[in-house]
């Protein structure tokens, strides 16, 4: 009578659910990695950089960094499943040590942006408790995350996983509250920062829909990772959404820097501004003596402006009603300066200084 020894515990094998969700992971995981490398040049090229502190800087690169690390490990993961144990299906059983470390990588990442957020909380709001709860929001992510990295070191197969199962439903529930946070407690400010004119609300509209979309956009994955986790336990869909979740705060963090320079561009590019003074008729009804004003545009960061005035000379009897057509607010100073004529042509002429 021959005894075996007992076989550890095997997934369900699905391979949509196992391998197919590794691989559509893999395949978003490298796409978003080709994201942060973009952006992270596209940063240190523009001239915006140049002026910010050297402490965000290399913060920046540190993330780079962080997330170049990432890659790799996420990349031994899918070689151990897809390639090396292709044919091999026990293997599904055991985490790869590799896996567990994105988890420790994962939580370092966002405890570093989350940081980042809560330090613009605290600019906008100047309260130390709306950004203390991000901080602490943080901190608790990233402690179970890093208490995830040591037991699962400890633990021999997947179901042994399920001991500490609590401990991924605080890490995946602390990432989602903590990004939904993030993006309404900015995006209120934001709004109460608006000041009634056209331009500089639609600026805090496009800054209020950055925040939105990159906080929900992380919220959701967590999320989604969580459900998953929570109704597909015996697969790997929930890796799928884990895998990405990292290089989705670097993106949304880098994104947010890099927009500054386009929106600092659109605030000074301003359109033209129409100014038109109706004409006014004297008693003879004379309109020949009328003067127009030269006009001026420019474009780039000065503002185009145009001004066309009619005056005449003699006594005013019923001036027509005062017309004014703005289009955008400009602050631009014109000096004119009286000038008296000795070649017979209206005595007054208008003649604008060189700008200052």
């Amino acid at each position: 009578m021959s005894s075996a020894m007992p076989s550890p515990a095997v997934p369900e094998l699905n391979v949509g659910g196992t391998l197919g969700a590794l691989l559509v992971g893999g395949l978003i995981t490298y796409s978003l990695y080709g994201m942060t490398c973009t952006q992270t040049y596209v940063y240190y090229q523009r001239q915006r950089s140049q002026h910010d502190r050297i402490s965000l800087r290399l913060l920046v690169l540190a993330l780079w960094f962080l997330d170049t690390f990432d890659t790799i490990i996420n990349g031994h993961l899918l070689y151990h499943y897809l390639v090396t144990n292709y044919l091999n299906p026990i293997a599904l059983a055991f985490p790869v040590w590799s896996i567990i470390l994105h988890v420790a990588v994962t939580s370092i990442t966002d405890f570093v942006v989350r940081l980042m957020y809560a330090r613009r909380i605290l600019k906008l709001s100047k309260s130390y408790a709306l950004s203390g709860v991000v901080v602490a929001v943080t901190l608790l992510d990233l402690v179970c995350g890093l208490i995830i990295t040591v037991k699962a070191f400890r633990v021999g197969t997947w179901s042994q996983l399920h001991s500490i199962s609590s401990l991924f439903y605080i890490n995946f529930a602390a990432g989602t509250a903590g990004d939904a946070y993030v993006a309404a407690v900015l995006s209120y400010f934001l709004h109460q920062s608006r000041t009634g004119f056209q331009r500089t609300d639609s600026l805090i509209n496009v800054l209020t829909m950055y925040t939105i979309n990159t906080g929900l956009l992380t919220a959701i994955d967590a999320a989604a990772g969580m459900i998953t986790y929570i109704v597909m336990p015996n697969n790997f869909v929930f890796i799928a959404f884990y895998l990405n979740l990292s290089k989705l705060y670097v993106n949304s963090y880098l994104a947010s820097l890099n927009a500054r320079e386009g929106l600092r561009e659109r605030s000074f590019n301003t359109g033209l501004v129409s100014i038109q003074l109706s004409k006014f008729s004297n008693n003879t009804g004379s309109s020949g003596n009328d003067v127009e004003a030269p006009s001026q545009s420019q474009s780039g960061q000065d503002s185009g402006v145009e001004v066309k005035r009619s005056r005449s000379v003699g006594r005013i009897q019923s001036p027509e009603p005062l017309s004014i057509h703005v289009e955008t607010t400009v602050d631009r100073t014109v000096e004119f300066q009286r000038v008296y004529r000795t070649d017979g042509k209206h005595p007054y002429s208008a003649k604008p200084q060189p700008w200052a």
